[in-house]
């Protein structure tokens, strides 16, 4: 698909005098920001996937505690004191 962008003459000029095809050099970069941006989009969603892991394994381990807790108070309740 072709496009049409509107550059300063100055920034062309640059361009000319170190590729050969701007097309493709400008392919190149908009690739480039592609696969940045979904990198940036996958790393946001790995750091949301583990603070809500995180946020369940504290969870998981203050139940723990608790379920630990009323254990050990039942099993003091009898005799020889099991603790």
């Amino acid at each position: 698909m072709k496009i049409s962008i509107s550059l300063p003459n100055e920034l062309v000029r640059y361009i000319d005098e170190r590729v050969e095809n701007r097309s493709q050099l400008i392919e190149l970069l908009l690739s480039a920001w592609q696969k940045k941006q979904q990198q940036q989009a996958m790393l946001s969603a790995c750091l949301a996937l583990d603070e809500q892991i995180s946020a369940e394994e504290e969870e998981w381990q203050q139940a723990a505690i608790t379920d630990w807790e009323v254990l050990d108070r039942y099993l003091a309740t009898f005799p020889g004191n099991w603790q």
